[in-house]
């Protein structure tokens, strides 16, 4: 496969839409039971004299407040002042539209125009979806959706604005210093996690894991087999752009690679760290390199340092995003659910990635192509991929 950038390989290029990024993807999702995940019963919860406060003060608003009110949006924001209180950016409350983005990310489908937002700036673009149709760009950053402007909008609050209107989305984004409007439809995108090809290299495989939903371990597995039955003894991982997901499949497609007995990561919570090892017979023996830049986060940096620490993979690229915590999630009877941080995990090293990240062994950065056409503008038409490259270089060397 001739290789120039990543206009001709679009496995790169992340496989996620107008999403809840980073923050949102990433855990274990826990259904409702009659405990909390604690253990506590609500027996012994009712009996709690804060929790009987809080009742009392219900109560009373219910019955006597002057004005009728509206009970469920009063608990909506008596959960959401919990969740301030704790004061930790993975802990929130989502209302039904934000759960219902997160499940349609960990399942791979998604409601959206096929962008990645983070911080109003568009990170990636998915190919042949309606934005990269309309002519959007990453590093676009979004100044208005429908003519309303997002500039001090959270990610949320944008790509709830951009699915509100599912006939026309008018996107106004700012490149170069340059207004642009874009109009577009949103459209339900079924997206493959892995993507995988065999390099003009007859031995090295590639594989590019875009996001850790729910089943992911089986496609790599997949992949690996057909890799192999095609002559790979050598593999390149692609995490590049992944922001994280389930946390048992981080652990699944770890202990594809691992040795049984070796450690994937630990977890740290208040009552101590424990190490989770892989308990699976199966292990591979073939040199690895790991793709990761400064949006590899999460589940995506548990594989990458479990496949670094324990495997001896080659990490290329930039540092990773760091985000070294697991949330937990609780669904709620109004459709929402409450997600919160439970514990730190650790690499096999024993380090914690949090607001840190894990620095590549060859940092490498890629360089971008520009159209010279008009010296007046800086517009961006194609990335050489010298971390791809280096990736080649290794595992030939």
């Amino acid at each position: 496969m001739e290789k120039k950038g990543y206009s001709l390989i679009h496995v790169i290029i992340i496989i996620v839409v107008t999403s809840i990024i980073t923050g949102l993807t990433t855990g274990v999702i826990i259904s409702k039971s009659t405990t909390s995940t604690s253990g506590v019963s609500y027996s012994q919860l009712i009996n709690d004299e804060h929790v009987q406060d809080f009742l009392d003060v219900y109560g009373e608003i219910v019955g006597d407040y002057y004005e009728n009110v509206n009970k469920e949006e009063m608990i909506q924001n008596a959960i959401n002042g919990m969740m301030e209180y704790l004061d930790e950016s993975y802990t929130t409350y989502l209302d039904e539209d934000e759960a219902g983005s997160l499940m349609e990310q960990l399942n791979s489908k998604y409601e959206g125009v096929g962008i990645t937002v983070r911080n109003g700036v568009i990170v990636n673009v998915v190919m042949n979806s309606p934005a990269e149709k309309a002519g959007v760009l990453s590093d676009d950053i979004i100044e208005s959706v429908n003519g309303v402007s997002v500039v001090d909008k959270t990610t949320e609050e944008i790509v709830s604005m951009i699915k509100a209107n599912a006939q026309n989305v008018i996107l106004g984004v700012l490149r170069d210093g340059a207004p642009l409007v874009f109009t577009m439809k949103v459209e339900t995108l079924s997206v493959p996690s892995v993507s995988y090809y065999m390099t003009e290299n007859a031995s090295i495989g590639y594989i590019q894991l875009s996001v850790f939903a729910s089943g992911l371990s089986e496609e790599v597995e997949n992949a690996i087999k057909k890799l192999k039955e095609k002559g790979a003894t050598k593999l390149i991982i692609d995490v590049r752009n992944n922001t994280g997901g389930y946390l048992d499949q981080a652990y699944n497609t770890a202990s594809l690679f691992l040795e049984k007995g070796k450690t994937v990561y630990s977890l740290s919570t208040k009552n101590g760290s424990d190490k989770v090892v892989d308990k699976n017979n199966k292990s591979e023996n073939m040199p690895i390199v790991v793709l990761v830049n400064n949006s590899t986060a999460s589940a995506a940096e548990i594989l990458a340092g479990a496949l670094k620490d324990s495997y001896g993979a080659s990490l290329v690229g930039v540092t990773t995003f760091g985000k070294g915590k697991v949330q937990h999630t609780y669904s709620l009877s109004d459709g929402g659910i409450v997600k919160y941080t439970a514990s730190k995990w650790l690499r096999p090293n024993g380090t914690c990635v949090d607001n840190v990240g894990i620095t590549p062994d060859f940092v490498v950065e890629n360089e971008f192509v520009y159209d010279e056409s008009d010296p007046e503008k800086v517009v961006v038409t194609g990335v050489i991929d010298k971390q791809y490259d280096k990736a080649i270089e290794l595992l030939n060397s």
